[in-house]
């Protein structure tokens, strides 16, 4: 898929183009993932795998001024370019963290391979049935996840492989890990298949295709979308499954919030977000402002109140959850296709369909008196 960028007048410096740094790769962008120890984020793209490092030679608070007319604070342009964005040779497809500060990814011949920060790419010997599907990284261990055609790899420091198997013409498109590594889903089309540590596979069966997970911060319930279907909700103690439908575009990217309590949803005209229940979803949650053009996707912040969202217009703001308040980054610009946030919530990559990448870092500073737009 490509996206040709319609010729823009120039405009001023965006909140994002002063706080952030941005790359071009070729291709529309599908993932941004951060490594382990969050000094890097490595970049999915059509024409394979683009890093950055996330060390900000003039990072934002450095050009911090305080004019002395008005006692008003402003931020100052760069005076240098970014370092150039690191190309891993022979890389494509997923990616996620794997060890301390290195990535796994697939190569475009086919298997695995160790990518470091700086590129540097190194075959993996793990017998993989053509190129990955999905991986995902365990959060309690250095371990990672991989999908093939021959179903599902549990990769172990040392090189070890613990072999999943998924019903005969099933594959997954997506994987995701309890928080505290007990259990393993996949998505596939015929639902999510859940494997738990030292017992059986356990199906859960959905009306539609499921092809993205997210797990809430306690690992209590499992969201995976299901295309023009919106999303199911399924609950880990027992594998009960609802389906929240009526959205008006697909739901391609679901967050949680520690700090508000909620889940947060894309595919309607403004970020759908409601508070979690014991039973799952409570009410429903006014976050940032409606509009005419559909969230492609969502990022929740893992700190604050607060949601990044990506339009199909190429605007891309953070909104408050259970408010109106929006700060806007980006007003114009390809769709975005992926959003993350770091672990402490101080950076946010972005990536797009025209192949657009960026990293933005937030300046303590700018959340003292809360989004707003």
């Amino acid at each position: 898929m490509s996206y040709d960028a319609p010729d823009e007048a120039p405009v001023a410096p965006s909140l994002l183009d002063l706080i952030g740094r941005r790359w071009a790769l070729d291709g529309a962008v599908s993932q941004a993932v951060f490594n382990r120890d969050g000094s890097a984020v490595a970049f999915a793209a059509e024409s394979g795998l683009g890093l950055v490092p996330v060390a900000d030679p003039e990072r934002a608070e450095a050009r911090i001024r305080l004019s002395v007319e008005d006692g008003r604070h402003s931020i100052q342009p760069r005076r240098n370019p970014p370092r150039p964005v690191e190309r891993a040779a022979g890389v494509r497809g997923p990616a996620a963290p794997f060890g301390a500060r290195t990535f796994v990814a697939g190569r475009a011949a086919g298997g695995l391979a160790s990518v470091t920060p700086r590129g540097q790419v190194t075959p993996l010997a793990v017998p993989v049935d053509g190129p990955p599907t999905a991986l995902a990284a365990d959060p309690a261990s250095p371990a990672a996840a991989v999908a093939a055609a021959g179903g599902v790899a549990i990769l172990r420091e040392g090189g070890a492989v613990d072999r999943l198997a998924l019903d005969a013409g099933l594959q997954a498109r997506a994987l995701a890990f309890a928080p505290d590594g007990a259990w393993l889903a996949a998505a596939h089309d015929a639902g999510v298949a859940i494997w738990r540590r030292g017992g059986a596979v356990e199906a859960v069966d959905l009306p539609a295709p499921a092809h993205m997970l997210s797990v809430s911060p306690d690992g209590a319930w499992l969201a995976a979308g299901c295309g023009d279907g919106g999303f199911a909700l399924i609950r880990l103690a027992d594998g009960a499954a609802g389906v929240v439908g009526d959205f008006p575009a697909p739901v391609r990217s679901v967050g949680w919030s520690v700090a508000a309590g909620a889940l947060v949803a894309s595919g309607a005209y403004r970020v759908a977000a409601w508070r979690r229940s014991e039973d799952g979803l409570g009410t429903p949650l006014e976050s940032g402002r409606p509009g005419l053009v559909i969230v492609e996707r969502v990022a929740a912040s893992p700190d604050r109140p607060l949601a990044a969202a990506g339009y199909s217009s190429g605007l891309l703001c953070l909104s408050q959850i259970g408010g109106r308040g929006e700060m806007l980054l980006r007003d114009r610009g390809a769709p975005p296709t992926a959003l993350a946030f770091s672990a402490d919530g101080a950076h946010l990559a972005y990536g797009d369909a025209a192949g657009e990448i960026a990293l933005v870092s937030f300046p303590p500073s700018l959340f003292k008196e809360g989004p707003a737009r």
